[in-house]
């Protein structure tokens, strides 16, 4: 019995893909750095087990990968986390076909991942897999520009600390708290500290953190949302912010105060992780 005849895990994504190429044409556009650029993101190294990889997107998101397998032309096996932080997935791309025609099979797989996620990352591939396509078929780039939102999640191991109560959320969130409540938000990376108005602030103790944050020169704001939900292993710490193409900025200032802010939630969800783990180990 073929796998196409298997059921799936309920946490495993995969797509398909058939383009008017040949497989050694479709394989070096997924391995070759130059070429993986044209539709994906900016590969640091070629695809090489045992060293240490990154495709960034160029908006402040980014994959840390690590590469277990490679069979030339056939297929590659890789792990890799978003952002650094988020849990780790295996992703396999398998190529069949020959000289004139080759299809892509993309499956990924992560342990415990929600249903909700599942669709979104499966229609996520399906966009990155009809970009490869469209790059094959015309010659011409086709990766998206930037992504209006920043999001990203961490699993939290069960123990004493959680994320999302008064106590605790100044542990690991950048914001500076007064006697009226939280009123700063910070960025703090390689260009320097900067400091951004916070408002609505609406915590839902250990369930969901809501604000917004105030752009100056802007015409409106950013809005935060932040979630912990139960996961396999612990619970999944999960943030959303969105509004930058929203800001009425140019569109060099909006790509850049993205950029800013996705290495910050990046450091923000390491935190997490490091104060709950912390924590645990001192039980």
């Amino acid at each position: 019995m073929t796998d196409d005849y298997l059921k799936l895990p309920d946490d495993w994504v995969r797509v398909m893909v058939s383009v008017p190429a040949s497989d050694h044409e479709v394989w070096d556009a997924v391995t070759d750095p130059r070429r993986v650029a044209q539709w994906f993101g900016n590969l640091r190294t070629p695809m090489t087990p045992g060293v240490p990889n990154r495709v960034d997107f160029g908006d402040g998101d980014f994959f840390d990968v690590d590469v277990d397998h490679v069979e030339p032309g056939e297929r590659l096996l890789f792990r890799w986390r978003f952002l650094g932080v988020g849990p780790e997935c295996r992703v396999t791309w398998t190529l069949t076909g020959g000289a004139e025609a080759t299809t892509l099979t993309v499956d990924d797989s992560c342990p415990g991942r929600p249903g909700a996620e599942v669709a979104q990352l499966k229609a996520g591939w399906l966009d990155f897999v009809g970009r490869l396509a469209r790059y094959l078929e015309t010659g011409r780039p086709a990766r998206y520009d930037w992504r209006q939102e920043i999001d990203g999640s961490v699993v939290l191991p069960d123990g004493p600390w959680h994320p999302l109560r008064d106590e605790t959320v100044v542990d690991w969130l950048p914001i500076a708290v007064d006697a009226t409540g939280p009123g700063w938000f910070f960025v703090v990376d390689q260009e320097g500290p900067r400091r951004f108005t916070l408002r609505d602030w609406d915590l839902d103790r250990d369930r969901t953190l809501a604000f917004a944050v105030e752009i100056p020169g802007a015409r409106t704001a950013t809005h935060c949302q932040v979630r912990v939900e139960p996961a396999a292993r612990g619970g999944t710490l999960a943030v959303s912010h969105q509004g930058w193409h929203r800001l009425g900025l140019s569109d060099l200032q909006q790509r850049t105060l993205r950029h800013r802010f996705a290495a910050t939630w990046t450091a923000a969800l390491g935190l997490a992780e490091e104060c709950a783990r912390t924590r645990q180990e001192l039980r």
